[in-house]
């Protein structure tokens, strides 16, 4: 859970370094969500963009490992 709390984390805070005019809509609502494009985020969000990427596949992971542990375990 720790994994999927700081990626959740980071990407709020990428929300919060839009360029000037742009809107969390014209962000979220994209088919390529808004990834690693300057003429949406400032260098810092696009920054906090990757961490929360890297986090969430980190999250992934770690519950894919759990499951699968479980399911062995359950047997």
């Amino acid at each position: 859970m720790g994994f999927a709390a700081l990626a959740v984390r980071h990407e709020r805070r990428m929300q919060r370094h839009r360029q000037p005019g742009v809107t969390y809509a014209a962000v979220t609502l994209r088919r390529d969500g808004g990834w690693r494009r300057g003429n949406l985020f400032t260098e810092e969000g696009l920054r906090h963009q990757a961490r929360a990427a890297r986090l969430g596949m980190s999250a992934a992971l770690a519950w894919a490992f759990a499951l699968v542990t479980w399911v062995v375990i359950g047997l």
